[in-house]
This record gives C-alpha cells, structure tokens and sequence, in this order.
C-alpha cells in the first residue's frame, strides 16, 4: 500500500528549502553554515549549460560575499533567486487567462 501522505517531495521544493537553508545562515551570520548550504545548491547544478554556469557563478558570489562578511549582500542575492523559483511554480491566473484554448502548451 502507498502512503499517499508522505510522498517524497518534488524537486523544486528540495530547491526552495536549499535556499531557505543559505538565506538563514547568512542572517545567522554562520559563515560555516552558509557555506555549506551555497555548496550544496552549487553540488546540484550540472555544468553542461549557459544558464547553469550562470547560477553557478552567482553561488560563486555568494560565497565570496560569504567569505569578506557580506552576510546582506548574500542573503539579497539568494533571496532573490528562490523567490522567482517559487513565482515560477505557482503559475497565476494571469498566467492562464493568457492562454487560449487554441494554443499548444508546449
């Protein structure tokens, strides 16, 4: 039997707790623990990409800012990026209403 109430969790809810986990410990000011949690957004990334060579540059930042105490600097940055993660997987109706019925989805 499957137990419907504790599936494992989607993959962009691991992302989102991943960059929960960084902004926290920057504005713990733990520089071991915001190290920890940036290398394991980094660890997740596959680098056969332009885009994902750019997320790993601006986790590259945020350790250096990590690294010269710039706590803010990094927690804005990190913030930033799970925000839109997280508008981007709760499309609005806007997002709907801009569809017709018509057109192909993908």
């Amino acid at each position: 039997m499957i137990d419907v109430d504790h599936q494992a969790p989607d993959p962009l809810s691991l992302l989102v707790r991943a960059y929960d986990r960084a902004i926290r410990a920057c504005e713990a000011f733990d520089h071991a623990g915001a190290h920890e949690a940036i290398s394991v957004l980094r660890g997740a990334l596959e680098l056969d990409t332009a885009a994902s060579r750019s997320f790993d540059a601006l986790y590259a930042w945020c350790e250096e800012s990590v690294d010269h105490h710039d706590f803010v600097g990094a927690a804005q940055c990190l913030r930033s990026l799970r925000d839109a993660w997280r508008r981007a997987s709760q499309p609005t109706a806007a997002t709907f209403s801009r569809l017709r019925a018509d057109q192909p989805v993908c």
